[in-house]
């Protein structure tokens, strides 16, 4: 007799524990488990994910993040390995978590080179294609092929998140939507970059589009409290956290829009000089990026989704760092490259900082999210005066435990310098093997 839907559902909240994917439910909501020791596979869904090429191991995560032109080319450097490792005054806040970083000296697009302007130095940040100069056409991102290939793993197949919106028109006729834009979901079509921190969040919890006032944890809350009975102590604990730091990020993301209609931002001219920012944005930028990160790490920790994509700024950004030593916008600063650029370049480092403090706090079975992420941090040149003939680029976390820390490689006198190489390695880590990624059909030597 074929099952009901409705029959289905009803079994499913009997025992909640016959599935990690959508197991809390409630009216208007689904929100996933984080990773759990004591909450096995069902047989079926095992057997499925298994020839899908997961395992009872927790997944690894690939997580891109991006700040547009370069750093100070002075002080973005490191050497030497392990505990002894050296890094520049731009990485001073990954101190910590030298044992975690691989920084790769050298590696380029070389298509990058056939423009000289920021928008063509970037449109094929992630696929190293051919990019037109007259219209929009590039290609698509690795993070995409992803999403298109094993996406289907979860709920969904990619987040792409921003902190800057894009940047409309031409410059010099070339189309300056490739400064905006480094995940693309076709050679014609930039995946879609949320960068309201409310609509980020709806998208991982919320099956209907439209918002009430209940918060997503008193939604499930009767789910919660039959999953918590067959939780083991140590899971218990973890799944409290969890349910926690759903419901905080859930209230900062109320507050700061509550902020805005309340009067509680304060432009500081009695004209505004620029477009009034969307209701549900914070008005400083450390709050905003923090926001963004903590969206992505929910987003992982409840395996809403395995790829992420975070464009802290674009390629020829506006924004002006005040809270950093900045006196002009980040393009501007970045063209001259002065001293308080290290500041701005700090700062944006601090957030991967920020990103591996979270991830390592975050228990997954003997290892932690940081063990289990493969995160690449990269620019689209070196330094702002348009030089992509090296890219700036970090990893960090463990991959799954494919990828060893503290080491500082140099590819720029290498016979294989391509970024797609890389690419390549970074799909095989989160479960995708292709044999060819844009220009290239080799792995990186010695990553």
């Amino acid at each position: 007799m074929k099952e009901r839907k409705g029959q289905r559902d009803m079994s499913e909240r009997a025992n909640p524990t016959s599935t990690r994917r959508t197991l809390l439910r409630g009216l208007g909501v689904s929100m996933a488990l984080p990773w759990l020791e004591s909450v096995p596979f069902p047989l079926a869904e095992a057997a499925e994910d298994s020839s899908r090429g997961d395992s009872e191991q927790p997944p690894t995560r690939t997580l891109v993040t991006f700040t547009g032109m370069g750093f100070h080319s002075d002080h973005w450097w490191a050497k030497g390995a392990g505990s002894a490792m050296e890094l520049g005054p731009c990485l001073k806040p990954l101190e910590p978590w030298k044992k975690h970083l691989v920084f790769i000296r050298g590696l380029w697009n070389e298509q990058a080179n056939n423009g000289v302007i920021h928008c063509m130095q970037t449109g094929n940040m992630l696929s190293g294609a051919v990019m037109s100069k007259t219209e929009v056409r590039t290609g698509v991102s690795f993070d995409q092929l992803m999403a298109q290939r094993i996406g289907n793993r979860t709920r969904i197949p990619s987040l792409v998140l921003g902190c800057e919106g894009p940047i409309p028109g031409l410059q010099d006729g070339h189309p300056l939507l490739y400064s905006s834009h480094i995940s693309w979901s076709t050679a014609v079509s930039p995946t879609w970059t949320e960068t309201r921190p409310a609509l980020a969040f709806d998208r991982l919890f919320r099956i209907k589009p439209n918002r009430g006032d209940q918060r997503v944890v008193d939604a499930v809350l009767e789910d919660a409290r039959a999953v918590r009975r067959r939780l083991s102590v140590s899971d218990r604990q973890r799944f409290e956290e969890y349910l926690g730091s759903v419901h905080e990020v859930e209230g900062r993301i109320k507050r700061a829009g509550e902020k805005r209609e309340m009067g509680g931002w304060k432009p500081t001219l009695d004209v505004p000089d620029s477009p009034r920012p969307a209701d549900g944005i914070p008005t400083e930028i450390p709050d905003y990026w923090k926001l963004m990160n903590d969206i992505m790490l929910l987003a992982f920790r409840t395996d809403s989704t395995r790829i992420g994509t975070l464009k802290y700024c674009n390629d020829g950004s506006i924004l002006t760092h005040a809270h950093a030593g900045a006196k002009d916008q980040h393009h501007q600063m970045a063209h001259t490259q002065p001293q308080e650029l290290v500041g701005v370049n700090q700062f944006f480092m601090s957030q991967l900082a920020y990103l591996c403090d979270k991830m390592a706090s975050v228990q997954e079975g003997e290892g932690t999210l940081l063990d289990h992420t493969a995160l690449m941090h990269c620019s689209s040149m070196i330094h702002g005066n348009h030089d992509s003939k090296q890219l700036p680029v970090v990893l960090l976390g463990g991959a799954g435990g494919r990828l060893r820390g503290g080491r500082a490689l140099d590819y720029l006198d290498s016979s294989n310098r391509r970024m797609c190489s890389l690419f390549l390695d970074l799909m095989d880590w989160g479960g995708l093997t292709v044999d060819r990624f844009g220009d290239s059909s080799e792995r990186l030597v010695g990553i």
